[in-house]
């Protein structure tokens, strides 16, 4: 897909950004309200943050009297507070108040698929997000939801149809909501890398050419993949002297058993600047990126990672397929659950002699990946709905 651009809004002077926490806060979800509002600013549109987080008390309320209950019956229950009609209810009187407050943008962006302004205001509405709960069904869970679960369900899906515009981060999402509902404008435009920081082909290059370091990042629900690294890991090490693993978004306890020389950082808050520096650090310092959790790798950290000069261990998940293609020359695709195919894969990464290409090939992947150049795409859309 070509995304080049020639040429930049011209209508859109200021825009509403909605979203779930603080946009100014480089820690709210993945970092993307940040680069998102950042870049409209450094764009010269006056954007008027507001923030629909849950009511915390209300929260609090239901975790302790409805969730545990739930959960108790159900393990990995889809209905969460932030799935309740009450934060629905909770979350359009903030839209209602902001609106009236903010009359005088342009548009209305939410960094959600679950709210809209549509039926307290007549400006244009874009949905901006990563998949919706029908696809998280389908895809991820593999199961109906439930009653309750449906009733968040079919609230999204009244937002996204009554929305003027629809933008998935992802283009086998994109493709899979396009054809759900009907009629509605549904556009993938690319990805984004979130970072702040330019990076040095030669200082980098000199620095990997000669690292040890294996870097593995994600949460708790990344643990398969993480425990299989873990386990090649220990075999590996009789092998490749000095060699080192980082685990970041994981703690020691996680795991039953963690050998030498395997560091857990636990999360890593970029907003934080000793954190986000030891995660830039460890970004920088590796030889390889490995996550072949079955389903997802944290695409949005790899291709961070890949920014970074770092080739990449993953399993060819439909995301990371549909945007790099079936084949890569910037690492391999994996078997989520061959352990010795891993091993054999991470052997190659220290011993093969186009390394160094394959960190060129992994950076110039997602080069384009730039929010300046996200953003411009998006503002052209949002001119044709003014």
């Amino acid at each position: 897909m070509d995304f080049s651009i020639n040429k930049k809004s011209e209508k859109i002077k200021e825009v509403n950004v909605f979203s779930d926490g603080d946009s100014s806060e480089m820690s709210t979800w993945s970092n993307i309200p940040y680069f998102f509002t950042k870049t409209l600013i450094e764009k010269g549109i006056k954007v008027n943050r507001i923030d629909i987080s849950p009511n915390i008390i209300f929260q609090r309320l239901f975790n302790l009297f409805v969730w545990r209950i739930l959960n108790k019956y159900k393990k990995g229950h889809f209905y969460t507070y932030l799935r309740t009609k009450i934060h629905f209810y909770d979350v359009n009187r903030k839209i209602k108040r902001a609106v009236k407050k903010y009359n005088k943008a342009d548009v209305n962006i939410f960094i959600s698929f679950s709210h809209s302004s549509k039926q307290f205001d007549k400006r244009p509405v874009i949905l901006f997000c990563d998949w919706t709960i029908n696809y998280y069904f389908t895809y991820f869970l593999q199961r109906q939801p439930d009653i309750l679960e449906r009733q968040s369900l079919l609230r999204q899906d009244r937002e996204i149809k009554n929305s003027d515009l629809v933008v998935s981060l992802f283009p086998g999402v994109a493709k899979y909501m396009e054809n759900y509902y009907k009629g509605s404008k549904v556009l993938y435009l690319g990805n984004v890398v979130n970072s702040e920081l330019s990076v040095s082909e030669e200082d980098l290059m000199h620095i990997k050419s000669i690292s040890k370091d294996i870097l593995f990042i994600g949460s708790k629900r990344y643990f398969e993949g993480a425990n299989i690294l873990i386990e090649c890991f220990s075999f590996l090490q009789k092998e490749i002297p000095g060699l080192r693993l980082h685990i970041v978004g994981m703690k020691e306890g996680d795991f039953s058993h963690i050998p030498p020389n395997v560091t857990c950082y636990g999360y890593l808050d970029k907003g934080v600047d000793q954190q986000r520096a030891i995660y830039y650090e460890l970004l920088s310092n590796a030889r390889v990126v490995v996550n072949t959790t079955p389903k997802w790798g944290a695409f949005s950290s790899t291709i961070e990672a890949m920014y970074f000069y770092c080739p990449v261990i993953t399993t060819a998940y439909n995301e990371f397929v549909e945007t790099f293609g079936s084949e890569i020359t910037f690492g391999y695709y994996g078997d989520a659950e061959d352990k010795q195919q891993l091993c054999l894969l991470l052997k190659n990464i220290f011993l093969d002699k186009s390394y160094e290409k394959m960190c060129r090939e992994a950076h110039k992947a997602v080069e384009g990946f730039t929010w300046s150049a996200y953003i411009d795409k998006l503002l052209i859309r949002a001119d044709e709905l003014i």
